[in-house]
C-alpha cells in the first residue's frame, strides 16, 4: 500500500506564543493550537488543486471527507516504512529495474499462506509509483526542515474539502481523527 499521490504547495504553519513555528506538536496543548489553526486555515485559504489530486479530489468529492480523512491517513501511515525506503532508493539514484527484484526475492521468499494472504499484484511497485514517489519526495524537499506535519501534502485536497463545513469543531474533529489514525497506522 502506498500513500495517495502527495503535493507540497502549502506548508504555512502557526506562530506560537513566543513567535515560532509550530513546526512540530510536542504536546497537546501545541497539538490543539496547531488543529483549530489549521481547521480554518483549510477552509479560508484557496489552495490550487495540483493536476496529480485532480481524479483523487475528485474520488473524494463522491464518498465524501470522512472516507477522504479515513482513507488519506490509513495510506499515508500504512506505507510510511515502504514508502521512505522506495525515496531513498530513488534518491541515490536507484533503478526501478533494482527495486523490482528486491521485490520479486522478498516475494519467493514468502510461503504458500503469505502469498494467499497478500495477492501478488498488491505487493510489487509499479514503474509509475516508482516515478512518483521519487518526484514526491524532491518536492517535499521545499518544505523547510522543522515541518513535520502529516496533513501537509494533502492540504490542497483537504481545503477543497472543506470548503463545504461551515463547523470549525467538526473540522477539528475530522483532523484530529486524521492524525489519530495515521499516528496509529504509522506506529504499526
Amino acid at each position: 500500500m502506498l500513500p495517495q499521490p502527495r503535493a507540497y504547495i502549502d506548508w504555512t504553519v502557526p506562530l506560537d506564543e513566543d513567535g515560532y513555528e509550530i513546526g512540530v506538536c510536542h504536546d497537546q496543548e501545541s497539538y490543539a493550537q496547531y488543529l483549530w489553526w489549521l481547521a480554518d486555515y483549510l477552509y479560508t485559504k484557496e489552495i490550487p488543486i495540483p493536476e496529480s489530486q485532480k481524479a483523487l479530489l475528485a474520488h473524494y468529492r463522491i464518498k465524501g471527507v470522512n472516507h477522504a480523512v479515513l482513507n488519506l491517513s490509513d495510506r499515508l501511515g500504512w506505507s510510511i516504512m515502504d514508502t521512505e525506503l522506495i525515496e531513498n532508493d530513488a534518491a541515490e539514484g536507484g533503478s526501478f529495474a533494482d527495486l523490482h527484484q528486491r521485490e520479486l526475492e522478498l516475494w519467493n521468499e514468502l510461503s504458500e499462506k503469505e502469498r494467499l494472504e497478500w495477492p501478488e499484484d498488491n505487493d510489487f511497485t509499479s514503474p509509475e509509483d516508482y516515478a512518483r514517489l521519487g518526484r514526491e519526495f524532491l518536492e517535499s524537499q521545499n518544505v523547510p526542515q522543522h515541518i513535520h506535519h502529516a496533513d501537509i501534502p494533502y492540504r490542497a485536497v483537504l481545503a477543497a474539502l472543506f470548503k463545504d463545513i461551515p463547523d470549525s469543531t467538526k473540522r477539528y474533529e475530522l483532523l484530529d481523527f486524521f492524525y489519530r489514525n495515521f499516528n496509529e497506522c504509522a506506529s504499526k
